[in-house]
Protein backbone atom coordinates (compact mmCIF):
# COMPACT_ATOMS: atom_id res chain seq x y z
CA UNK A 1 0.00 0.00 0.00
CA UNK A 2 1.12 3.43 -0.73
CA UNK A 3 0.33 5.99 1.50
CA UNK A 4 -0.09 9.67 0.59
CA UNK A 5 1.03 12.27 2.40
CA UNK A 6 -1.04 14.73 3.86
CA UNK A 7 -1.84 18.26 3.24
CA UNK A 8 -1.18 20.93 5.82
CA UNK A 9 -3.45 23.22 6.06
CA UNK A 10 -1.72 27.12 5.17
CA UNK A 11 -2.79 29.95 7.72
CA UNK A 12 -4.39 32.18 4.92
CA UNK A 13 -3.02 36.11 5.24
CA UNK A 14 -6.00 38.66 5.52
CA UNK A 15 -5.67 41.67 4.68
CA UNK A 16 -7.83 44.63 5.61
CA UNK A 17 -10.71 45.96 3.82
CA UNK A 18 -9.53 49.36 3.88
CA UNK A 19 -5.97 50.70 3.48
CA UNK A 20 -4.00 53.52 3.18
CA UNK A 21 -2.71 54.93 0.01
CA UNK A 22 1.25 55.42 0.44
CA UNK A 23 2.38 58.73 -0.01
CA UNK A 24 3.00 60.46 -3.03
CA UNK A 25 5.31 63.24 -3.62
CA UNK A 26 3.70 65.83 -5.69
CA UNK A 27 5.59 66.60 -9.27
CA UNK A 28 7.05 69.77 -9.64
CA UNK A 29 4.90 71.88 -11.28
CA UNK A 30 6.32 74.70 -13.72
CA UNK A 31 4.69 77.14 -15.82
CA UNK A 32 5.01 77.63 -19.03
CA UNK A 33 4.66 80.66 -21.10
CA UNK A 34 4.61 81.74 -24.44
CA UNK A 35 5.56 85.23 -26.17
CA UNK A 36 3.80 85.78 -29.27
CA UNK A 37 4.68 88.14 -31.46
CA UNK A 38 1.80 90.57 -30.49
CA UNK A 39 3.33 90.59 -26.95
CA UNK A 40 7.07 90.94 -28.00
CA UNK A 41 6.07 93.90 -30.44
CA UNK A 42 4.22 95.95 -27.15
CA UNK A 43 7.24 95.01 -25.14
CA UNK A 44 9.48 96.72 -27.79
CA UNK A 45 7.01 99.84 -28.24
CA UNK A 46 7.48 100.18 -24.66
CA UNK A 47 11.11 99.61 -24.00
CA UNK A 48 12.36 101.63 -27.47
CA UNK A 49 9.67 104.40 -27.18
CA UNK A 50 8.88 104.08 -30.37
CA UNK A 51 6.02 103.79 -32.51
CA UNK A 52 3.96 100.99 -32.57
CA UNK A 53 3.49 100.55 -36.74
CA UNK A 54 7.80 100.82 -36.74
CA UNK A 55 8.45 98.43 -34.04
CA UNK A 56 5.88 95.92 -35.77
CA UNK A 57 7.58 96.92 -39.25
CA UNK A 58 11.03 96.40 -37.96
CA UNK A 59 10.29 92.78 -35.69
CA UNK A 60 8.75 91.19 -38.52
CA UNK A 61 11.89 92.02 -40.80
CA UNK A 62 14.16 90.82 -38.15
CA UNK A 63 12.17 87.36 -37.18
CA UNK A 64 12.19 87.02 -40.95
CA UNK A 65 15.95 87.29 -41.47
CA UNK A 66 16.07 85.10 -38.15
CA UNK A 67 14.04 82.42 -39.44
CA UNK A 68 16.03 82.49 -42.93
CA UNK A 69 19.18 82.42 -41.68
CA UNK A 70 18.32 79.16 -39.35
CA UNK A 71 16.65 77.23 -42.54
CA UNK A 72 20.16 77.90 -44.22
CA UNK A 73 21.65 76.52 -41.07
CA UNK A 74 23.88 79.93 -40.36
CA UNK A 75 25.21 80.65 -36.72
CA UNK A 76 23.81 83.59 -35.11
CA UNK A 77 25.41 85.28 -32.75
CA UNK A 78 23.74 88.21 -31.51
CA UNK A 79 24.34 89.43 -28.26
CA UNK A 80 22.38 90.00 -26.21
CA UNK A 81 20.31 87.05 -27.50
CA UNK A 82 24.01 84.56 -27.52
CA UNK A 83 24.99 82.32 -30.15
CA UNK A 84 22.73 80.58 -31.66
CA UNK A 85 23.75 77.20 -33.39
CA UNK A 86 22.22 74.74 -35.74
CA UNK A 87 21.97 70.94 -34.29
CA UNK A 88 19.62 69.17 -36.97
CA UNK A 89 17.04 69.76 -39.59
CA UNK A 90 14.62 67.83 -40.76
CA UNK A 91 12.12 68.56 -43.54
CA UNK A 92 7.99 67.56 -42.21
CA UNK A 93 4.47 67.70 -43.96
CA UNK A 94 3.83 71.16 -44.40
CA UNK A 95 7.10 72.12 -42.21
CA UNK A 96 10.72 72.88 -42.10
CA UNK A 97 12.28 72.02 -38.89
CA UNK A 98 14.69 73.36 -36.98
CA UNK A 99 16.62 72.06 -33.82
CA UNK A 100 18.92 75.21 -32.71
CA UNK A 101 20.99 75.15 -29.72
CA UNK A 102 21.00 79.15 -27.84
CA UNK A 103 24.11 79.63 -25.55
CA UNK A 104 23.78 82.81 -23.37
CA UNK A 105 26.79 84.17 -20.88
CA UNK A 106 25.71 83.60 -17.25
CA UNK A 107 26.61 87.70 -17.00
CA UNK A 108 23.32 88.59 -19.12
CA UNK A 109 21.33 86.26 -17.49
CA UNK A 110 22.17 88.28 -14.38
CA UNK A 111 21.61 91.61 -15.62
CA UNK A 112 18.08 90.77 -16.90
CA UNK A 113 17.56 89.68 -13.81
CA UNK A 114 18.58 92.88 -11.73
CA UNK A 115 16.21 94.88 -14.89
CA UNK A 116 13.39 93.31 -13.85
CA UNK A 117 13.73 93.73 -10.32
CA UNK A 118 14.28 97.07 -10.66
CA UNK A 119 11.53 97.72 -13.19
CA UNK A 120 9.18 96.13 -10.56
CA UNK A 121 10.84 98.31 -7.46
CA UNK A 122 9.98 101.56 -9.89
CA UNK A 123 6.66 100.23 -10.25
CA UNK A 124 6.42 99.92 -6.42
CA UNK A 125 7.39 103.50 -5.72
CA UNK A 126 5.44 105.29 -8.02
CA UNK A 127 1.99 103.23 -6.40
Amino acid sequence: MTSTPKKTATPKKTVPATTEPAPVAAPETTLVTEMKKKDLIAKVTEASGVKRSEAKKVIEATLKELGDALQREEELNLPPLGKMSVNRVREATGAHIVIAKLRRPKAMLESSVKDDVSSEEGDNDAA
